[in-house]
């Protein structure tokens, strides 16, 4: 992910044009090359000679490209490539021990080190590190003393792209980066686009959302996270991880109402002009950033005694609301086995207060017309629990950490005696 510092967009007529590079451009290709060449001739060497000939990179490759801002596009190629490194301790030695002992041997000499020997043979900076080498079997303590900082680690590995697919990932990594001031976006998807797979991201990033059924396909309307109660950099960070998401299906629109340099701009997009790639090939290339809420109660139900005769099925998808113009994407269905009643149960990721007030209200409305829908929501990841309370009236199971099968059991047989359809 691109930084602040990294991003590029021009305002036209209030509308955002994030920049872009061209794969055709010959100068673009040479430079995202020699990048990817740089990282890949400093495998096995330390971060701070990597960075230093980066900045020297910048300052010969990024005038080619573009006289103003060209050292701006090398620093973002190489900061996308930082996403493909891995980075190893130079010493199995523990660096603050070895400064320890280091300035301690320093600190008990009647006289400070002297760098050089001297006349009256004062002790010297190599007689000190020559007793700790002694000491730790290390042959040189000096270069392994601060071996913790961030500028000594090594290249350990280094996964080298091809020179289009950094370009592509350039392209997507500018929209994603204004995403970040985001105060709500708004996805309009075709009845042709997999809005299932669209879904399985937005629970994965655990979204705040809202669905409405449209003629032809669905509106999916996301706060951005300048419109929830805290933690808007993790936030922003989910909400841009669905972008490349979104690229692996089509029809789709996009709309978001971002901050800009002190102003309200938006930003559009569709399926048809993007010319975005994105670097998902499916909804195995995400980990769950809820901490892997879902997985966790898949698995204490299926260890969990006394669930008697429910069972936890996957839910069938998207359960429209017609009455309501809305839609619900359960996570799971529990199902009696003996008398094929159903709850469809949603676990929600961040929420907002607005948010659960709707889900109550839905939760309400459907036990009018038979249906039983159960909606979890943890604690850590919303407004204070006060709030919560006040705001679902008693219709949301709060959790902390994990989602425990036993309190879902108990709102189940809180409303068993109710009659209630399948939806």
């Amino acid at each position: 992910m691109l930084r602040g510092e990294h991003v590029m967009a021009r305002l036209y007529r209030g509308r955002l044009q994030p920049h872009r590079l061209s794969a055709s451009d010959e100068r673009t290709t040479e430079t995202a090359e020699a990048v990817c060449r740089l990282y890949e001739d400093h495998v096995g060497r330390p971060r701070r000679e990597l960075e230093e000939a980066v900045s020297a990179a910048e300052e010969e490759l990024g005038p080619r490209l573009d006289p103003r801002r060209g050292f701006k596009v090398v620093r973002a190629l190489a900061k996308l490539l930082e996403e493909r490194s891995e980075w190893s301790e130079p010493t199995v030695s523990d660096p603050y021990t070895l400064r320890t002992r280091i300035f301690e041997l320093a600190a008990a000499l009647p006289e400070p080190p002297a760098t050089e020997p001297g006349l009256l043979g004062s002790p010297t900076r190599d007689d000190v590190l020559s007793q700790v080498a002694r000491e730790t079997g290390l042959e040189d303590p000096a270069s392994a003393m601060f071996a913790d900082r961030q500028g000594a680690q090594l290249l350990a590995g280094f996964d080298r792209p091809a020179p289009e697919e950094l370009i592509d990932r350039y392209n997507v990594a500018q929209v994603q980066a204004l995403l970040y001031s985001a105060s709500a976006l708004t996805v309009d998807l075709g009845a042709q686009a997999d809005a299932r797979l669209v879904f399985h991201y937005v629970k994965l990033l655990g979204l705040v959302y809202r669905l409405e059924p449209l003629d032809d396909g669905y509106r999916l309307t996301l706060d951005g996270p300048l419109s929830i109660f805290g933690g808007t950099r993790k936030y922003g960070l989910k909400l841009a991880k669905l972008l490349p998401g979104l690229l692996l299906t089509s029809p789709w629109s996009l709309s978001a109402d971002v901050a800009w340099k002190g102003r309200q701009a938006e930003l559009a997009l569709n399926s048809e002009k993007s010319g975005l790639r994105g670097h998902y090939r499916g909804p195995q290339d995400l980990e769950p950033d809820d901490g892997g809420v879902r997985e966790a109660f898949e698995k204490a139900w299926e260890r969990a005694k006394g669930t008697g005769e429910w069972e936890l099925e996957e839910a069938p998808g998207i359960i429209p609301f017609p009455e309501r113009r809305t839609a619900l994407v359960p996570d799971f269905t529990i199902r009696d086995a003996e008398t094929g009643k159903t709850a469809h149960l949603e676990i929600l990721g961040f929420w907002t207060e607005t948010q659960l007030i709707e889900r109550a209200a839905m939760i309400r409305a459907a036990r009018v017309k038979g249906h039983r829908l159960l909606v979890a929501a943890s604690d850590r990841l919303g407004p204070s629990r006060e709030t919560l309370e006040e705001a679902a009236g008693g219709e949301v199971i709060l959790f902390k950490n994990r989602l425990d099968p036993r309190d879902v059991l108990a709102a189940l047989q809180e409303t068993d005696g109710q009659s209630f359809a399948d939806t």
